[in-house]
C-alpha cells in the first residue's frame, strides 16, 4: 500500500500513518499469513527418570483398507524407556482405551497419563474409569503435537515399518498380522536417543533370538537407564534451544483481543482465511495455553483452550490513531 500511495500523494508521517492503517485493519489481520516469529517458547514434558513415571497413548487411522476389518491402530509408550504396547481395533471409543489400559495396569499404573483431547478421553465414562486409580491425567494442546512428541515419533516409525513390511509382500496380509513383529522390532532395537533397545531398558534383559546378541553387551540395566535418562536430557536441552529460536516469548491477558489460526488440510481451502476472531483471551492456563471465547463444536462449550502459538494479537480498528487526528 505504501507503494502505491506515496508516488502520487505526501502528507507528514505518511509513512507510519500507512503502517498503522493496515496494522489495525481487521481484513488484514484475518487473511494474511504470518511474517514474524510465532509465540511460545517450547514446554515440553519433562524426562521421566523411573518406569511408569509417565505413559501416553495415541491413535493411529487409516488402516481400513488393509485386508482387516480393524482400522485403527492404538500406542501406548512409557516415556522413561520409549518401551511401546501397539494394539488394533475397530473403533477409538472410550471403552477400547479402558480396556487397554487394564492390560497395561496389569504391569504398573502409572504416575501420569497423557493423551489427546479425544471425546472419548473426556467423556463421563472414562472419568469413572480413572477415579478407581491413583493417577494424573494430563491433556494435550489441540492441533499441537509438539506437546506429545515422544508418541509422535513413535507413530511415524511403526507406520513407515508397517507400510514397508505390507508392501514388500505379494500376498494379503492383513496389517493386524504384521504389527507383533514390529512392535518388537522396534523395542529391541537401539534408540537413537538413550543407545539402548526400550526393551532392555525397561525388562533388564533381551531374548536370547534378539538383533544385538547377548545380554551382557549393555552395561548393567539399572547403570543403563541413568546413561539413558541422561542423554534424554541433554536432547531435551537441544531441542529446547533449537526450537526457541524460532519463536518469541509471549504473554496475553485476560481481555486481551486474539485471533485464532484455523488448522486446514493441505489443499483445501485455498481462499479461506487463515485466522478467525477476534476472540477475548479469558485465563491463562499454563505457560503456553490460554482460554478464549471461541466455542468448541466437539465438546459444545462456549470456550477453548488453544496453544499460544496457534494466536496472535488483534488490532481493533476502533483504537487507530493516525497522526493528523
Amino acid at each position: 500500500m505504501l507503494n502505491l500511495i506515496t508516488p502520487q500523494y505526501y502528507w507528514p508521517n505518511i509513512t507510519s500513518d500507512i503502517t498503522e492503517f493496515v496494522k489495525y485493519c481487521s481484513v488484514c489481520q484475518l487473511n494474511k499469513k504470518r511474517k514474524q516469529k510465532r509465540f511460545g517458547l517450547l514446554q515440553q514434558v519433562p524426562p521421566t527418570s523411573t518406569l511408569f513415571e509417565c505413559i501416553s497413548v495415541d491413535t493411529v487411522r487409516g488402516f481400513n483398507y488393509y485386508n482387516s476389518t480393524k482400522k485403527f491402530l492404538h500406542i501406548v509408550i512409557d516415556h522413561a524407556t520409549r518401551h511401546v504396547w501397539a494394539f488394533p481395533s475397530k473403533n477409538e471409543n472410550s471403552e477400547t482405551y479402558i480396556n487397554i489400559l487394564k492390560q497395561i495396569f496389569q504391569i504398573q499404573v502409572p504416575v501420569k497419563l497423557l493423551t489427546d483431547r479425544n471425546a472419548a478421553f473426556t467423556s463421563s465414562r472414562f472419568k469413572k474409569f480413572l477415579r478407581n486409580y491413583n493417577f494424573k491425567h494430563l491433556l494435550t494442546t489441540a492441533h499441537h503435537p509438539q506437546t506429545n512428541g515422544k508418541v509422535e515419533r513413535v507413530n511415524q516409525s511403526l507406520v513407515t515399518r508397517l507400510k514397508c513390511k505390507v508392501n514388500s509382500t505379494s500376498t494379503k496380509v492383513p496389517w493386524t498380522k504384521l504389527l507383533e513383529s514390529v512392535t518388537n522390532e522396534y523395542n529391541l532395537t537401539p534408540h537413537s536417543i538413550t543407545k539402548y533397545p526400550p526393551a532392555y531398558l525397561l525388562l533388564g534383559t533381551l531374548p536370547y533370538d534378539s538383533p544385538i546378541g547377548q545380554n551382557n553387551y549393555y552395561e548393567p540395566v539399572n547403570e543403563a537407564r541413568n546413561l539413558a535418562l541422561q542423554r534424554t536430557i541433554d536432547y531435551h536441552n537441544k531441542n529446547k534451544m533449537r526450537y526457541d529460536a524460532r519463536f518469541v516469548d509471549k504473554k496475553f491477558n485476560p481481555g486481551d483481543l486474539v485471533v485464532y489460526e484455523e488448522f486446514h488440510y493441505p489443499n483445501t481451502r485455498k481462499l479461506s482465511p487463515p485466522f478467525f476472531g477476534p476472540y477475548e483471551v479469558i485465563k491463562q492456563c499454563s505457560e503456553v495455553t490460554y482460554e478464549i471465547n471461541k466455542s468448541n463444536p466437539l465438546t459444545k462449550q462456549a470456550t477453548q483452550i488453544v496453544h499460544i502459538s496457534k494466536l496472535r494479537c488483534f488490532h481493533s480498528p476502533d483504537k487507530l490513531k493516525l497522526s493528523h487526528e
